[in-house]
């Protein structure tokens, strides 16, 4: 059977390990930029063979498997596989959808989180659910320690459907997904700073991701970061918190 896995970061670098252990024959897109030696793992830590996006509609996988990969699928890719085209979404896809799920539930002050595998579709983050796993989140998580969390949850999740997925049964166990709940996120929406007027506490926590810069708190016309314990001085220079769709 002819796999792809169009993957980044430590979920792709598990799912990695996992598929390369099987006998089918697996490829792998990977992000793009994406390098060994940051503060992510990458599946490109792993003795993998890739090959480009434009290069797997030659291929004509039986199966497509998605997960942190940051660029949206065209349908001529999504609707190659007779088993199906897979997404695991690290985030609750009838509430967060997108980038930064993590980041909005704990800015939303969501004590329940979920990790969903749908099928992929045209709608980002939309398609027919396969499983969603829901777990409690403290109120003293962080989003770092989120991003953590959800990646062994989702990759805990997707172990338990691979089976269904390689026989073709989860093309007809999936269900719709409530369109009328979701929320689609984009990258550009996402800012580090903070106005003292709202939820202080869960915006500092959910932007509290080392090693990308701290919260930037706005009072009264004045700017004040914020250094939650773990800050080093080298941390404070990216611009992104790392946690993606």
């Amino acid at each position: 059977m002819r796999i792809v896995c169009m993957c980044g970061k430590e979920i792709g670098r598990l799912l990695a390990e996992m598929l390369l252990e099987s006998p089918h024959e697996i490829r792998f897109v990977v992000n793009p930029g994406e390098e060994t030696g940051q503060w992510y793992g990458t599946p490109r830590e792993l003795p993998i063979e890739e090959m480009a996006e434009d290069e797997v509609r030659d291929y004509r996988p039986d199966i497509i498997v998605v997960a942190f990969y940051d660029s949206i699928l065209p349908e001529e890719i999504y609707g190659l596989p007779e088993l199906g085209c897979w997404n695991l979404h690290l985030g609750d896809s009838e509430r967060y959808r997108g980038a930064y799920p993590n980041i909005w539930a704990l800015m939303s002050g969501d004590g329940e989180y979920a990790v969903t595998l749908h099928r992929v579709n045209s709608v980002v983050d939309g398609g027919p659910i396969l499983a969603k796993r829901s777990f409690p989140i403290g109120k003293g998580i962080t989003g770092r320690e989120l991003y953590d969390l959800m990646t062994r949850q989702g990759f805990e999740l997707f172990g338990e459907c691979w089976d269904d997925i390689l026989s073709g049964r989860a093309l007809s166990m999936t269900r719709p997904q409530n369109d009328s709940t979701a929320v689609t996120h984009y990258r550009s929406e996402l800012s580090h700073s903070i106005d003292a007027s709202g939820q202080v506490g869960d915006h500092v926590r959910a932007l509290t991701f080392p090693p990308f810069r701290p919260p930037v708190l706005l009072i009264g016309g004045r700017r004040y970061i914020v250094l939650p314990e773990g800050y080093g001085d080298d941390e404070t220079s990216r611009s992104d918190p790392g946690a993606g769709s």
